[in-house]
């Protein structure tokens, strides 16, 4: 086991940055789950009051001191928030909890080659986990995304549904959110949610856009910042935006009809060296095992490595559909 100690001391350092990491998530997900709690129990007694007390100058000091500690608490956790709009959690769509089991078990798998293979097995067997896991969250991301921009127009339907009858775009925003399936609905609930501390729609859309990176929500995020600025007739721009959006997806789906067979030849080409590599060191681990013991086969082992990760990235490249 003395061969192992500087491979244990650094694989030891890597499990605890994990496990803190999953202890924050789980901590982070109570956290939430509060907050979400007293936020909605926080609006239910405003509007209750405001129903009860409308147009008194009484609910005014009771509003501003509800939102005190509001504002302290954001200030507080204001390093998560950065944190977590840097790595773009929210559009993940995964409960902090599936995703602290995740990173146990990641842990382990890594803990236990570390220790069969030593410290370059472990890295080796870390680097791959995270390959996977960001391929896997981003694959996601991206479903996700397509989804919320099919359900994009018809939300706009109903928007521009409520303008035409009366309703200001705020109020039009707030009654359409209610029936919105997901993603896209919990989206909207989270900016609707922050339309009851800032009135500014077009900023709510904006922060949407900077968390999903989808540029629609930044063309709507423009159309209401126009209508609240210079007013006119923001129903006859979003219907135009849906009819883009349904135009854009219909070329879309007919451009990846036809390069269907680019993408599988891509797809074939980057995991066929992966599934082969995997099915020999399974079926014949002594093969593996005297190659890797060899410096000359660590080289050449990782040199495939580095070579399968290029050509994986220069095949994302071109079949790209950008």
């Amino acid at each position: 086991m003395t061969g192992f100690g500087p491979a244990v001391l650094v694989m030891s350092a890597i499990a605890c940055v994990l496990l803190a990491l999953a202890l924050w998530l789980l901590a982070r997900a109570r956290h939430k789950d509060a907050q979400q709690s007293i936020d909605s129990n926080l609006q239910r007694s405003m509007d209750i009051q405001r129903d009860l007390l409308a147009g008194a100058p009484l609910v005014l000091p009771g509003s501003t001191a509800a939102h005190v500690p509001l504002r302290s608490e954001q200030t507080g956790a204001g390093a998560l928030r950065w944190l977590e709009d840097r790595l773009g959690y929210t559009a993940w769509g995964i409960p902090p909890r599936t995703l602290a089991i995740l990173l146990v078990t990641v842990l382990g798998f890594t803990l236990v080659m570390t220790l069969r293979g030593g410290a370059a097995m472990g890295a080796i067997a870390l680097a791959l986990c995270l390959l996977l896991g960001t391929f896997g969250i981003w694959l996601r991301v991206s479903r996700r995304r397509a989804k919320m921009l099919l359900q994009l127009p018809s939300f706009l339907d109903n928007v521009v549904r409520l303008i035409s009858i009366g309703n200001s775009p705020h109020a039009a925003f707030q009654f359409a959110c209610g029936n919105v399936p997901e993603p896209l609905g919990d989206a909207l609930q989270d900016a609707s949610a922050s339309l009851s501390v800032s009135p500014d729609l077009g900023a709510a859309m904006a922060q949407l856009e900077r968390t999903w990176g989808l540029p629609e929500f930044g063309l709507l995020a423009a159309v209401f910042r126009m209508s609240t600025r210079y007013g006119g007739r923001a129903d006859l721009v979003l219907e135009r935006v849906s009819a883009y959006i349904r135009d854009r997806q219909s070329a879309e789906r007919e451009l990846h009809a036809l390069s269907a067979e680019v993408r599988l030849s891509a797809w074939i080409l980057a995991l066929l060296p992966i599934v082969v590599g995997a099915m020999i060191m399974f079926l014949n681990k002594g093969y593996f095992m005297r190659m890797w013991n060899d410096p000359a086969g660590q080289k050449l082992i990782f040199l495939a490595g580095a070579l399968q990760v290029i050509g994986s990235f220069i095949l994302y490249r071109l079949a790209r559909l950008k």
